[in-house]
């Protein structure tokens, strides 16, 4: 079928620099890219392309895709990629869109493309554009790859006319001609892994990172894509925190629903009054130490090398201050959510009733824990910390309570 179609593949994919499809060449079919003849009418950009090869020619990562120059009278019209088998992103997915319910896919794409990134953003080189049509994909276990590098092009007067039908992914400093650098990759990531989620729902620890990622203001993203990997690893964390919680409580739960069961039904119970409001303030100070509190703070922060030493003492003072507010109100935030959980109205509630009470309040408590922080003016990684150490300090107490309960009442029949 592909002799008598004399080498014209029937699937093509659009791409920001033209046309990619395989091609019959001296016999064999090759993977190609046909050039937009606006492209090629451009000496900026031609000059560019020969530039990038040579840079993509430096490059041996399993997530670079090199390609030969082809060439007539008229100047350079396709580019011939590497032999291999690669469909673009988009089309993997249009035909199987059941490999993003795959375990891990979805996780190994970002970091690949992040760990290749960096190294490309230590050299000054930027790809620009992470659009679904501009990311390949290899055939045989779907890695992700990457062929010519956006930041090549810089030279060019109007990048509308290289990115045309793909500006949402590409950054608006750089469709502006007002600048690049590594946050505009960081942008366009973001913008790519928005597609991959557009059928379904994002993960909540992806949808605080791209919500800083795709900021309009460079100033307000990630400074580096190492960053933005950081924060990807903190949001996980913090999410298997609360699902720890949450099985904590459901465990705390069947074991005092079993010491119930076994007790006599006609005997009455009697509940002790828990911990004591005024004690969860004891919680405030403990465990507080300014230089490693403020350690974990400033990592990853770029400081003012200039500030005098007076104006830091301030900024360090405002600081702490913003953080002992955040921690005495999340505190007393936490205290109210959990005390809700031990009550003893919920004590006998079915298993399922209580795992999806738990869900919602450890919603409530992430909810009001961004509320809480955007109001101190402190890090979302330093809150999250704070966050987690009061939660577990709390639930450690809670449960002390429980088991407390659970003795009051053997002691109350032991005496009947």
């Amino acid at each position: 079928m592909l002799n008598a179609q004399d080498g014209v593949a029937s699937h093509k994919e659009e791409l920001p620099l033209g046309v990619f499809y395989k091609k019959k060449i001296d016999r064999k079919y090759r993977n190609v890219l046909e050039l937009k003849p606006l492209l090629i009418d451009n000496i900026a950009f031609c000059e560019g392309l020969k530039k990038d090869q040579q840079v993509t020619a430096g490059f041996v990562s399993g997530q670079q895709l090199h390609y030969e120059l082809h060439e007539d009278s008229s100047g350079v019209y396709e580019l011939e990629v590497e032999q291999g088998n690669y469909q673009t992103f988009a089309q993997l997915i249009d035909a199987t869109p059941s490999v993003l319910a795959r375990q891990g896919f979805i996780e190994r794409t970002i970091k690949r493309l992040i760990e290749v990134s960096a190294q490309w953003h230590e050299q000054g080189v930027f790809y620009l554009c992470y659009a679904p049509q501009n990311v390949f994909a290899r055939k045989a276990d779907n890695e992700p790859m990457l062929l010519c590098h956006g930041s090549s092009f810089a030279a060019m007067s109007d990048l509308t006319s290289l990115y045309e039908g793909f500006e949402s992914f590409v950054a608006p400093e750089v469709i502006a001609h007002e600048g690049m650098d590594e946050r505009s990759d960081v942008y366009s990531l973001g913008k790519f892994i928005e597609w991959i989620y557009e059928q379904g729902d994002m993960p909540y620890e992806y949808k605080k990172v791209v919500k800083k990622a795709t900021m309009e203001d460079p100033e307000q993203r990630y400074l580096t894509m190492e960053a933005m990997r950081q924060a990807l690893v903190r949001q996980k964390g913090l999410k298997r925190s609360v699902l720890s919680l949450a099985a904590a409580l459901l465990l705390a739960l069947l074991v005092v629903g079993l010491f119930f069961e076994l007790m006599p039904k006609t005997t009455p119970v009697e509940f002790v009054e828990g911990v004591e409001k005024e004690a969860s303030e004891d919680y405030l100070d403990d465990g507080f130490n300014p230089e490693t509190e403020l350690g974990v703070w400033y990592e990853g922060i770029d400081v003012d090398d200039t500030l005098q030493p007076e104006e830091r003492k301030q900024l360090e003072d405002y600081q702490s201050k913003a953080e002992e507010l955040f921690r005495k109100q999340f505190t007393r935030e936490a205290e109210r959510v959990l005390s809700k959980i031990y009550s003893k109205d919920r004590m006998g509630l079915s298993e399922r009733s209580f795992i999806a009470s738990n869900n919602a309040m450890a919603s409530e408590l992430l909810k009001t824990q961004g509320e809480l922080a955007g109001k101190a003016g402190i890090p979302s990684d330093r809150a999250d910390h704070i966050a987690a150490e009061i939660v577990e300090k709390l639930t450690r107490e809670k449960q002390k309570g429980v088991n407390k309960y659970g003795f009051q009442r053997g002691d109350s029949q032991s005496e009947e």
